[in-house]
């Protein structure tokens, strides 16, 4: 459906959709923030050691503590939730992510351009609703703890295989694994959303994996990873990355504390590197990372990256109610920065539903209308 409105109908559509969110009845994403939170890795909570995907049975069974969901609602007593095991041996697990996005600019001028670094716009360009998300996961044990297989499958629209590997593990000191097959290769934080500039504008989003190989080591309180993969298609090049962290609990003042660091050699002509961050206090969580790019392809001459910013900050206003802001910024040549900033609440249901609003401003150069937009996220998020 698509229609457009008046600054009013902006305004009110932002108010209604907020008091919608905030006082539905309605757990949480895998998001690097849980992990500052909660002083755990990712290889705690995920099959996929490096993040994403499906759930362990480590996450299952501290759900409520890791999520502080409110667990309302009406569940008879008794009751068992399903934990995704068939058996000893196979397990599964899912997201389903429904999103109704409003979109919201203004007319061009003569000239084609609008005006940027605008919190609102006047008319109401779009507004549809989509699956943006149906993944199914599946994970055998052949050998418990020391050999699997894993397939993470995305069905939104058809069929598409986006990982599936085999993962060796728990024979050899560190903590140390092996897999093998198509996978996400390991690179900075895995925000989920894959159109945050430090992860669209580096290439790695959980829309593009790629065939090859990954050892790491997960010694105390630290990660290491390096994965070797085929990189762009029709030619002899490689991709390679490298990704390291550190979580350290019980500081003083603080609960914990997330520092790490990736780089990765996408081709003989592009380069990235990246730090990143976060920590807590009281109720606020923070994570951050910095990206920058050595790009000398031939095609990006006149537009190249140069480097990109992503914060994200959240406060825990109640129990079962994170509220979250991120700010975004990546330096592009020839005067074509862009910035982006949200602001979003997400309740915690229980640990299979959670709804989400986000209103996302974005900004850039007054000469590309489409870079100067605001929108209107609801979302409803079911997984296990």
């Amino acid at each position: 459906m698509r229609r457009r409105g008046s600054r009013a109908t902006c305004i009110r559509s932002v108010v209604l959709a907020t008091a919608v969110c905030l006082l539905v009845p309605a757990l949480g994403r895998a998001e690097p923030y849980f992990m500052v939170r909660a002083g755990a890795k990712c290889s705690d909570c995920h099959t996929n050691l490096t993040g994403g995907g499906k759930r362990t049975a480590f996450a299952h069974i501290h759900a409520h503590d890791i999520l502080n969901d409110v667990d309302v609602l009406p569940i008879p007593a008794g009751a068992k939730a399903f934990n995704g095991d068939l058996n000893d041996w196979v397990s599964i697990g899912s997201d389903l992510r429904v999103r109704n996005t409003t979109v919201f600019a203004d007319d061009p001028d003569k000239n084609g351009q609008v005006k940027n670094d605008r919190f609102t716009r006047n008319n109401v360009e779009s507004s549809d609703l989509a699956v943006q998300e149906f993944n199914l996961y599946t994970q055998v044990d052949l050998w418990p703890d020391v050999l699997s297989l894993y397939a993470d499958e995305n069905f939104n629209g058809g069929a598409t295989n986006r990982e599936a590997m085999a993962i060796i593990r728990g024979f050899l000191p560190y903590d140390t694994y092996i897999k093998g097959g198509r996978l996400f290769p390991t690179f900075g934080l895995r925000v989920q959303d894959d159109d945050a500039y430090i992860r669209r504008r580096t290439g790695f989003t959980f829309q593009n994996p790629d065939e090859g190989g990954e050892i790491g080591f997960s010694p105390g309180p630290f990660f290491l990873a390096s994965s070797l993969t085929n990189g762009a298609g029709g030619d002899t090049d490689f991709l390679s990355t490298v990704n390291g962290y550190g979580v350290f609990t019980d500081l003083p003042v603080v609960r914990s504390v997330l520092a790490g660091a990736s780089f990765a050699r996408q081709s003989n002509k592009r380069n990235v590197g990246g730090f990143y961050g976060g920590t807590n206090l009281w109720k606020f969580t923070w994570i951050a990372e910095m990206d920058v790019y050595n790009d000398r392809t031939v095609a990006t001459a006149k537009r190249r990256d140069r480097y990109a910013a992503y914060s994200e900050l959240h406060f825990l206003a109640f129990e079962w109610l994170d509220l979250r802001s991120t700010f975004e910024f990546i330096r592009v040549s020839n005067d074509n920065d862009q910035t982006r900033w949200t602001l979003g609440a997400e309740p915690f249901i229980n640990r299979f539903l959670q709804p989400r609003i986000q209103y996302r401003v974005n900004n850039g150069p007054k000469t590309d209308p489409t870079l100067n937009q605001c929108e209107l996220w609801i979302e409803l998020h079911m997984f296990f």
